[in-house]
């Protein structure tokens, strides 16, 4: 299973993350990204890519 790292220091909410992600391991709290779901992670890193903020790392198995 894939560990999702989210870098709350550099996040910044802007919600790419929640938009890009096609398994709906994200959403958006408190003015932040929240990782809801890591366990249904695909690693397309497409949240990755996304992320303007460079705030988030998959780390494959």
């Amino acid at each position: 299973m894939p560990k999702v790292i989210v870098d709350m220091d550099k996040c910044t909410g802007c919600g790419s993350c929640v938009d890009a992600c096609p398994s709906g391991v994200y959403e958006l709290g408190d003015g932040k990204t929240k990782v809801i779901a890591e366990d249904e992670c695909i690693e397309c890193l497409a949240c990755q890519d996304q992320c303007p903020e460079n705030a988030i790392e998959i780390q494959g198995d």
